[in-house]
């Protein structure tokens, strides 16, 4: 659990630290994430073993990554000239597929090690599949919403991203 915290606590900083308010947004993304896995595995009457808390560490970098790769896509584009708001458009839509590829190969594993394994391991495959899919939702759906809130309908000529 240790880990988990202080993981956690790094993540939170490094984001905010380098993609700024972008970062919030992710943060906020990614603390939901971690509310619905739980909510989700306490729904299963699930319970949290070594393998089971190392399913949601894998699941907060799935998770980071998924705005990192998001969030570069937005620079890209705001680098090559795009306006603020097609910008962050275009970032969301390049890095969908990206992110898509990515998650549905780690849930084809997670099937995988849940056919194959037995206990521990079968764990560990329920709690990634499930934390793919909570981060999925957090990290397109929530972090569009939160940037669209705060950016969509605005005259911005800067970015800090």
């Amino acid at each position: 659990m240790k880990s988990v915290v202080f993981g956690m606590a790094m993540v939170l900083l490094f984001m905010v630290v380098v993609y700024r308010a972008f970062g919030l947004a992710a943060n906020v993304a990614l603390v939901m994430n971690l509310l619905l896995l739980v909510a989700f595995m306490s729904l299963l009457g699930a319970t949290l073993t070594l393998p089971g808390i190392a399913g949601i560490v894998l699941t907060v970098g799935m998770a980071v990554d998924a705005n990192v790769l998001i969030f570069s896509r937005i620079r890209e584009e705001r680098n090559n000239g795009a306006t603020v708001q097609g910008s962050i458009s275009a970032g969301y839509d390049r890095a969908f597929v990206s992110i898509l590829d990515a998650n549905i190969t780690t849930l084809i594993v997670a099937s995988i090690l849940f056919l194959i394994g037995s206990g521990p391991v079968q764990g560990f495959a329920v709690t990634l599949s499930i934390g793919i899919l909570t981060s999925m939702f957090t990290s397109i759906v929530m972090t569009r919403g939160l940037v669209n809130l705060v950016v969509g309908g605005r005259k911005i000529e800067k970015l800090w991203i």
